[in-house]
């Protein structure tokens, strides 16, 4: 006989079923919230279109009228609750609302494969004293062919430089070698993004991390220690790359 928490992900995989972004960058998500065996709650991912934008956690928490009913409720999602730091409401994010209602226990088909997300909700929740479970491999690999378009979206950066453009002349000699450099990204660079220059045959990784200056917009300044053509590059950097990067850092530090 099939347990209940099975049937409230395989419920959780249908509402997913229904989402229909506009844009492979936004994912299938559905979620059920439950509590004495029962439905109290169920929603799914908005389009992204204008004005519908919500989430499928906040969507099926909105859905229950009575809220005191959340406190010790289980919730099912087929994707990983998101972080204050991918909403540009942080108390609109879902692990927040997932504390704030004290819903007792959240049932994951996937990790979020936004390197902003990863791994970072199923730890802010346990963090906070919620008991977290995964889908197991069966429904989470429905999730994953589900949002194969999705993940698939996320394994690029998609970055474009913004400033400098292409051709600008750098007046690096008055200040001190610097110039701030602006651009754009599919998704949000993570710890691994890095900003490299290169002339004469070499990389030079900049010293300062990507940082989000405005809404959609990342900068960082960078260091250029001669005169003539430079070449710029955004790269997600291995785990080896990621050493070898640290270590220049330091050594330049």
């Amino acid at each position: 006989m099939e347990s209940p928490d099975l049937g409230f992900m395989k419920e959780a995989i249908k509402w997913a079923d229904d989402c229909h972004p506009i844009r492979e960058s936004v994912p299938k998500v559905g979620a059920i919230i439950a509590k004495g065996g029962k439905v109290i709650g169920h929603g799914r991912r908005g389009t992204d279109r204008a004005g519908d934008g919500r989430h499928a956690e906040e969507d099926a928490i909105n859905q229950v009228a009575d809220k005191s009913k959340l406190a010790g409720a289980t919730l099912y999602t087929t994707l990983e609750p998101c972080t204050p730091d991918v909403r540009r409401n942080p108390l609109k994010c879902c692990t927040e609302l997932i504390r704030r209602y004290r819903i007792k226990k959240v049932f994951i088909g996937i990790l979020d494969p936004n390197q902003g997300v990863t791994g970072k909700g199923l730890w802010r929740l346990q963090d906070t004293g919620v008991e977290v479970e995964l889908f197991p491999p069966q429904l989470s690999e429905e999730v994953r062919i589900q949002n194969a378009d999705f993940i698939r979206s996320q394994q690029e950066l998609g970055a474009a430089i913004l400033t400098p453009k292409d051709g600008d002349v750098l007046r690096t000699y008055e200040t001190g070698g610097k110039h701030p450099v602006e651009l754009t990204c599919t998704n949000s660079p993570g710890n691994d993004t890095y900003l490299l220059t290169y002339r004469d045959g070499r990389y030079w990784p900049q010293p300062g991390q990507l940082r989000e200056i405005r809404p959609g917009v990342w900068g960082t300044v960078a260091h250029f220690g001669s005169i003539g053509n430079h070449d710029l590059y955004i790269v997600t950097a291995d785990d080896l790359g990621n050493t070898l990067i640290r270590y220049y850092r330091k050594v330049v530090r």
